[in-house]
């Protein structure tokens, strides 16, 4: 491969920004200077005036799941081209445990879909039955490199649930050898309780959804978990937190690692009144402007760790209005945009970029154990490189998108699009990017 050569570019990083040039071999970074004089056989990117960040680390995607009678509308091979133009270079997804199978099984199903996959692609291996025999193949997943896992805290209608107990059982033995479990949060009996007015199934406004899963839930998972992370110094990854009370709670506990949503830091429960409120229905529902203020404020004081798309996207088609509110698929989708959205509110809240890639390259790295290949840009580190025109931003950018979905929850916002994304030293968009280019990398925190 042709060395490439980025000139100029002002380079965000965690601890400060700096114009300087950046050297790749290959797939690697191999200096960074304020003066590299090319060589022979070096392509030159000119990025004066332009911002560098490094590739986004999306630790939160479901690309074609079953979801109630269908499946998400994005493939992993669609879902990663999207995913490339806003700049995220890895996705981090989820394997599917279905009926009879083990968690190696479900985890070779995942992989062998995830090969059509441009971006680079690490799975999370659910587990969504408690049997002796599942739990027996843990720690061998975690020597082979798989170290992360997700239960659920409800969906005892689906057959996912978990109860706190059985948790913690999964918990001691992940925690022992020193894996990551993800939880979504959100406690069953309370949505039990609060679903009960509901049903009869005859309410079909979007607005119910929430009102059938409290913030409440959410507060009592995050307590029992907590304790959880206490009793059996498992670190614990709460998925997608979206309440203040939540988040406060959280902060006790220095276990727990807390995920929030480009959904909930920009949207609230009043795009259920929208004409098209039905497709703002996921799981946990939006919530109040003051959870969604909240949030922004935990992000300023280190409480938010990551921010992750939970890209589970939808059609118009896929969600109809007018039917029971329980039938509508839950999910949005989120990947293309997470990065570009993101990056103008931080810009007009006038907040520091290297904050921005700490929650959205540099943590989701550490927890994941891909901070030795990914997450900054440094000398010996993958080449995943983003490339901003700090003066592009736009409004009524939907047509830019580079997607097969027909609806997009942030098309009101603004958004700073890469001009050129580049994937282990491949330009994968841009004017320059390569014709063909090759399919995304599995990773596992051992290689």
């Amino acid at each position: 491969m042709i060395a490439l050569l980025i000139k100029n570019g002002l380079v965000i990083g965690q601890a400060g920004q700096e114009t300087l040039d950046i050297l790749i071999h290959d797939d690697l970074i191999v200096k960074l200077a304020p003066h590299i004089e090319p060589q022979a056989n070096t392509e030159i990117i000119d990025a004066t005036g332009k911002w560098i960040f490094p590739g986004v680390i999306d630790p939160h995607t479901h690309m074609g799941i079953p979801i109630k009678s269908g499946n998400s509308a994005d493939t992993f091979a669609s879902g990663s081209r999207s995913a490339l133009h806003g700049g995220v270079t890895t996705i981090l997804d989820f394997s599917v445990l279905e009926a009879g199978q083990s968690l190696n099984e479900s985890l070779a199903t995942r992989i062998e879909l995830a090969k059509d996959s441009l971006c680079d692609v690490g799975i999370h291996i659910n587990i969504t039955r408690f049997e002796p025999a599942l739990l027996e193949e843990i720690p061998g997943l975690i020597a082979n490199g798989f170290t992360s896992f997700k239960v659920f805290t409800t969906y005892a209608e689906a057959d996912m649930m978990l109860t706190y107990d059985q948790i913690e059982a999964v918990a001691e033995i992940i925690g022992k050898h020193d894996g990551v479990l993800m939880v979504h949060s959100e406690d069953n009996e309370v949505i039990s309780q609060a679903s009960g007015a509901f049903a009869d199934r005859t309410k079909t406004h979007p607005r119910y959804h929430g009102l059938s899963r409290p913030a409440a839930a959410e507060l009592l998972a995050v307590s029992h978990l907590g304790e959880i992370s206490k009793r059996t110094q498992c670190t614990i990854y709460i998925v997608h937190l979206n309440t203040a009370a939540g988040l406060a709670k959280a902060a006790e506990y220095p276990r727990l690692k807390i995920e929030t949503c480009p959904h909930y830091l920009l949207l609230s429960d009043k795009m259920y009144e929208r004409p098209d409120g039905q497709m703002f229905v996921s799981s946990p529902p939006l919530r109040s402007e003051a959870d969604r203020e909240a949030l922004w404020q935990g992000i300023l004081n280190g409480q938010v760790h990551t921010i992750g798309s939970d890209h589970c996207p939808f059609c118009m088609t896929d969600k109809p209005a007018d039917v029971p509110f329980q039938d509508i698929p839950n999910g949005m989708g989120g990947v293309e945009t997470l990065f570009p959205t993101l990056l103008a509110q931080f810009v007009e809240r006038k907040l520091d970029l290297g904050l921005l890639v700490q929650l959205t390259s540099r943590n989701p790295a550490n927890i994941f154990g891909l901070g030795h290949k990914k997450g900054q840009l440094v000398s010996g580190l993958q080449a995943d490189i983003i490339i901003v025109d700090p003066h592009a931003k736009m409004m009524n950018w939907e047509s830019q998108l580079d997607t097969e979905l027909d609806w997009n929850a942030y098309t009101d916002f603004p958004a700073l699009f890469p001009e050129m994304v580049i994937r282990r030293g491949e330009i994968m968009t841009g004017e320059a990017q390569v014709d063909k280019p090759s399919q995304g990398l599995l990773l596992k925190p051992s290689n």
